[in-house]
């Protein structure tokens, strides 16, 4: 499944684009689950952190890429 920023909720995408800077300490559980169900996300040692798809769907929309 592919996701697109424009698919995400205003609090997936802010997740995101933090988790993208380093950890989040706030990040709920629910929400944490969530990510992880998009594929944007999976678990680690030291929690939830972002994956490559996900820095990939960040970075391009701050470069403001147009998906393919």
């Amino acid at each position: 499944m592919k996701v697109v920023w424009g698919d995400l909720t205003e609090e997936e995408q802010t997740a995101l684009k933090r988790m993208n800077r380093g950890r989040y300490p706030a990040l709920s559980q629910a929400l944490a689950e969530r990510l992880v169900f998009l594929g944007l996300a999976e678990e680690r040692p030291l929690g939830t952190g972002i994956n490559r798809i996900g820095r990939e769907l960040v970075i391009n929309t701050l470069l403001g890429v147009r998906p393919e």
